[in-house]
């Protein structure tokens, strides 16, 4: 195996997926280096969510490998965790619950889900709403709770789907800046889908930019800019409009 090879946290090879007829992804191959967070972008309906879907394992890829550390990827070995675009809490369980969730499903010993839920939502703002159900808190409140339940397992990869979408703007800019913070704290490996540019260059140390159907990758867009991000940093509004160029064009 290469020193590159050797480094990669994840490797997919030749992913596939058709609909009978219809090819979806179409030879997708990239790697992704461990503690990466890497964002995802494409026109609507080139496949987004199939892709992740492939990815996680929720849905069975036509032809090729995900490698995770160098295995096939095994959801029940593998911490793969995915944070979906509608909030998935459980109504039934409080704030401090929910983000334990993942863990209780992990075998992770009650003393140390504790520690973790409690780092977590301090780290995120949820410490003051810790005993209250998913019905008493807001829109953005239940996604902070998916995205900390899914870091708090430590996943091996964590999987984002669009999940700050349907927000407005402001909320969406300060959820932003928590998931990198959760991000550069925890040192996860991340992988986001987002149909916003923006928000791409603002959270992302790389760019993967998919094509139509049949779904490949166009380009890969490296956004070496330091941290906290200006959005009228002329290096800023130079990727945007690269990225936005290859997504305008087919």
């Amino acid at each position: 195996m290469s020193t590159q090879a050797s480094e990669d946290k994840i490797r997919v090879i030749n992913l596939t997926k058709r609909f009978g007829d219809l090819t979806v992804l179409d030879g997708i191959a990239f790697t992704v280096r461990a503690k990466e967070l890497v964002a995802i972008v494409g026109p609507t309906g080139c496949g987004k969510t199939t892709f992740l879907h492939t990815l996680s394992k929720l849905m069975p890829a036509t032809d090729g490998r995900i490698l995770i550390d160098g295995e096939e990827a095994d959801p029940r070995r593998h911490n793969i965790s995915y944070v979906f675009q509608e909030p998935t809490c459980l109504p039934w369980r409080t704030v401090r619950e929910n983000v334990a969730y993942g863990m209780e499903i992990k075998g992770v010993p009650h003393q140390e889900r504790m520690e973790r839920t409690d780092r977590i939502m301090d780290l995120v703002g949820l410490s003051s709403c810790a005993d209250l159900y998913p019905n008493q808190v807001s829109a953005s409140m239940l996604q902070r709770i998916a995205v900390s339940r899914a870091f708090a397992v430590e996943p091996d990869l964590l999987l984002m789907d669009e999940p700050y979408g349907q927000l407005d703007v402001k909320l969406r800019y300060y959820l932003e800046d928590e998931l990198v913070n959760l991000w550069r704290k925890l040192q996860s490996t991340v992988l986001f889908v987002t149909h916003n540019i923006e928000e791409a260059v603002y959270i992302a140390e790389r760019i993967l930019v998919l094509s139509n159907k049949p779904t490949r990758i166009k380009a890969e867009i490296p956004v070496d800019i330091p941290r906290p991000r200006n959005f009228l940093d002329p290096k800023f509004m130079d990727i945007r409009h690269q990225v936005t160029e290859l997504i305008r064009w087919w």
